[in-house]
């Protein structure tokens, strides 16, 4: 007959032989290590001591399955939970406050968060590899180090398509689907995606609107959330597209993208802009513009240094001056510069 009993941290099996009458004989006691033993390392380790007893074995073989089938359904229900966008918005991403109010100001506040942001078609152990991934993103939130913007630079629009790229996009959007673009606008959809332009090099802001939706998260450190570039402006379809025809891709197969009007804009459409029609555009109006520009390039010049150190292709990270999208400088605003000694280099913010 045997008890269990714990000595020195240590467990054991009291065990001893009756005398025939039901009372433990004092001379044959016997103590024997259990199933669980101190290691070397002073950590408990699990013996398999169980499984070679006769005795112990079914029940050492039920509790087993039964381990493993929970932790089977942990796993299962857990997977489940953290791919909702209750867990995603509510719980995990707290710290994405900005993002999912202009994700709920988006024409996709509808679509799960995970047929963007998880691989397309993924098997099991690549879906599991990106779980893990977005899961280590939860020890700057829960250890208060993050810093803002997040996502700076829509650097996850512009990485090649493999983690934001036209497979997300084509889940709903198929190939027969009708294109409605703005009046005014001429756009080929197929020309660009044979060029190897995959859809959020323009479409980034679609299902994160933060322009309807004025960011107002401050991180630890102070720095502060930002609106996001939205690619959708005309000056960053200038960063593949070029006036005077020079090639501004890179990568097998870079050709040159038109920068004439007409390429985008049908006929009667006006070009001119709002802003052109003030009183005094010509002389105080288009420079106080010219400077706010200039700044703007200052601060995107250096987060294109920081988007260029993640592998993303200088031409895509490299601000775009608005004034040249429509003038080109040698020809239309050198002389008249060069005349008055007014710079066109960009400058930082004060």
């Amino acid at each position: 007959m045997c008890v269990p009993a714990l000595v020195r941290g240590r467990a054991f099996a009291y065990c001893w032989q009756d005398d025939g009458r039901g009372a433990p004989n004092p001379s044959k006691h016997v103590v024997t290590p259990d199933v669980i033993s101190k290691g070397a390392m002073g950590m408990a380790k699990i013996s398999l001591a169980g499984f070679k007893d006769p005795v112990r074995r079914p029940r050492f073989i039920v509790w087993t399955f039964v381990v493993v089938l929970a932790l089977a359904a942990f796993v299962i229900v857990m997977l489940g939970a953290t791919s909702t966008r209750w867990f995603c918005a509510d719980v995990c991403h707290k710290v994405q406050d900005d993002t999912i109010a202009a994700y709920n100001a988006s024409s996709h506040a509808e679509i799960s968060c995970m047929a963007c942001h998880e691989p397309v078609n993924a098997d099991t152990f690549t879906f599991l590899i990106a779980k893990v991934k977005s899961g280590l993103e939860v020890i700057p939130t829960v250890g208060n180090t993050f810093s803002l913007p997040l996502n700076p630079g829509s650097a996850l629009a512009l990485k090649g398509g493999h983690e934001m790229g036209s497979q997300q996009c084509t889940q709903c959007h198929s190939a027969n689907r009708k294109v409605s673009p703005d009046p005014g606008l001429i756009i080929d959809h197929k020309v660009h995606a044979d060029a190897g332009i995959w859809c959020t090099v323009c479409h980034n802001r679609i299902a994160h609107n933060d322009a309807a939706v004025a960011p107002t998260l401050v991180a630890p450190n102070g720095t502060k959330n930002i609106v996001h570039p939205n690619f959708m402006q005309m000056k960053y379809c200038f960063r593949c597209h070029d006036l005077e025809g020079n090639i501004k891709m890179t990568g097998i197969g870079a050709k040159a993208a038109p920068g004439t009007c007409s390429t985008c804009h049908p006929a009667g459409f006006e070009l001119k802009p709002a802003s052109h029609n003030a009183a005094d555009w010509a002389s105080a109006a288009h420079g106080d513009e010219a400077k706010k520009i200039l700044t703007e390039m200052g601060v995107a010049g250096e987060e294109a240094k920081k988007l260029e150190g993640e592998g993303i292709a200088p031409y895509l990270a490299a601000p775009v001056n608005e004034c040249f999208t429509c003038h080109i400088e040698a020809k239309f605003c050198k002389t008249c510069h060069d005349r008055l000694k007014v710079s066109t280099a960009t400058t930082t913010a004060p």
